[in-house]
């Protein structure tokens, strides 16, 4: 019940004073990078943690006429996983110059993310055609 007492008093006191703190919408992140080829256009900017993607949003772009979906996901590499492992694709299926974003993803690792690349691919026949990024480091890990 103290604990309560004193938090509406500094709360009141706050107010009183004329302090006004504003939170603003949408998180500033410590890393982003783009990935296009013809047809597609993804972009993504995420926090780090040690062992997590925080605050992940992604704008996938359909480039082209084409009628083909295109979508984005990324590949995260961790020191007990070196080969990557693929996150959830984020589909853009709304046709011709459209875009779709997706917000405040998380992606969990078991153990440190030593880095990811991000891939826009393009969902045609047979295997899908696909660009990645360059390696982004995780700076959170050694």
């Amino acid at each position: 019940m103290m604990i309560k007492r004193r938090l509406t008093t500094a709360a009141l006191g706050v107010a009183a004073s004329g302090v006004l703190i504003v939170a603003t919408a949408g998180a500033a992140h410590a890393a982003g990078t783009s990935a296009s080829r013809t047809g597609v256009s993804v972009s993504a900017y995420w926090d780090w943690s040690a062992n997590s993607l925080t605050n992940v949003d992604y704008t996938v772009r359909d480039t082209d006429c084409d009628g083909n979906d295109v979508y984005g996901r990324m590949r995260v590499y961790t020191k007990l996983v070196p080969d990557g492992t693929d996150t959830t694709k984020r589909y853009n299926s709304s046709g011709c110059d459209t875009k779709v974003t997706y917000s405040d993803l998380k992606f969990e690792a078991t153990n440190h993310i030593t880095g990811l690349r991000l891939y826009a691919c393009v969902n045609d026949a047979g295997a899908d055609s696909c660009t990645r990024s360059s390696f982004i480091d995780n700076p959170k890990v050694d």
